[in-house]
């Protein structure tokens, strides 16, 4: 029989009302929902670091700018 699991993650001294993440899943056992949570998470963590890779460009042009190097012109 499975039974519903509430995971909150926090760092340090974080407030009750504030977890990173917090999930409800289904699972037999306590160690079945941490891994299902946990699994969760690395696949998110992934797709940041893939957003991330693929907001370089973005990033570091905005940072340019604002520095007052602008690599692209456009054409007027």
């Amino acid at each position: 029989m499975t039974t519903l699991w509430r995971i909150d993650v926090r760092l340090g001294d974080a407030p009750p009302e504030a977890p990173l993440r917090s999930v409800v899943v289904e699972a037999q056992t306590e160690v079945d929902a941490l891994r299902i949570v946990l699994a969760q998470a690395e696949r998110d963590r992934a797709d940041a670091e893939e957003l991330l890779q693929d907001g370089q460009e973005e990033v570091f042009s905005r940072t340019e700018v604002l520095e007052g190097h602008i690599e692209h012109k456009g054409r007027t």
